[in-house]
């Protein structure tokens, strides 16, 4: 017998009833009879009476749930000992990231990375800019991913990853026809676009101002795909991002680029200045930068 069969007996036991402990347990009743039967053999004894009614515990059936919560209990704790003395031993290192960079990055990314350090536990904070370089100061983050510029007055960079701003515009928006948007094609047009917590906000309304441009902005947001769906209701044009604007797209839309090749958001590696990685730190930006290199090409590419 085994924690599986006495798990089965318990829920037999509190049931009453084959069919409702086997539904419980997500095997058939008849497997789940074969496994009684199987416990009364190896234990030389009766464990229910069976009617027509449902199944009622023996004597020795009682002992047996008695002992059987004592022993699951034990084995247990055994295991839940054994997994929090093996967490013990790994390092926790936080990472605070902007919205966007690790949908970029995939799952995979993680995966990786835990494969290649186990015993590096990553605690990833996803935030706004804003926040992010709130919890980088205050917080004792240590390194994180954020949009530029970057202050280098308080941090280390380095460039990570960049990616085109595009427009995401319902098909039947007469601008859906261009090849390319210029900043003027947005001159008293309806956009969504991320909010002023976020350093693109900026960075684009600084284009805009610079080309006497002045769109009309119907959303701020957090969430960049709020903007695809303002798209696709028509209601106006979403500013978002080349990975984000094709992960999925709905059909009545289409993406298209901005004119200025410049229009890019760029994401940094950063740190405090002054301050020195710890291992752990260390072996994160070796690997994000090494593996961002050998999958840049399979992570996105411009559909034309």
């Amino acid at each position: 017998m085994d924690t599986k069969d006495l798990k089965a007996f318990l829920a037999v036991y509190e049931k009453r009833n084959i069919s409702n402990a086997a539904k419980q347990l997500f095997i058939t009743p008849q497997g789940l009879s074969k496994i009684i039967k199987k416990l009364e053999q190896e234990l030389e004894v009766q464990l229910f009476y069976r009617n027509t009614h449902g199944v009622f515990p023996t004597a020795h059936g009682d002992i047996l749930y008695k002992n059987s919560l004592v022993i699951i209990e034990y084995l247990e704790g055994i295991k839940h000992g054994i997994k929090m003395e093996g967490n013990e031993n790994k390092k926790i290192l936080k990472v605070a990231s902007t919205f966007g960079v690790m949908d970029y990055l995939t799952v995979d990314f993680i995966l990786d990375f835990k494969e290649e350090y186990p015993d590096i536990q990553l605690d990833v904070l996803e935030g706004t800019d804003k926040l992010i370089d709130k919890n980088m100061q205050e917080e004792g983050i240590e390194i994180g991913f954020i949009a530029g510029p970057v202050d280098i007055t308080k941090y280390n960079a380095e460039i990570f990853s960049s990616h085109k701003h595009c427009l995401v515009i319902n098909e039947n928006h007469p601008l859906a026809k261009k090849d390319k948007i210029a900043y003027s094609d947005l001159d008293n047009e309806q956009i969504a676009l991320e909010g002023r917590n976020f350093k693109p906000y900026y960075n684009n309304m600084n284009r805009f101002l610079k080309a006497n441009v002045k769109p009309i902005i119907l959303m701020e947001t957090t969430e960049i795909a709020l903007t695809h769906k303002i798209a696709n209701m028509n209601k106006g044009i979403g500013i978002s991002v080349d990975f984000a604007a094709w992960s999925n797209p709905y059909s009545n839309t289409v993406i298209k680029q901005f004119e200025d090749e410049e229009c890019v958001w760029d994401t940094y590696f950063v740190y405090n200045k002054g301050k020195i990685l710890s291992p752990e730190a260390e072996c994160f930006k070796k690997f994000a930068f090494n593996w961002l290199e050998a999958h840049r090409d399979d992570l996105f590419k411009w559909r034309e």
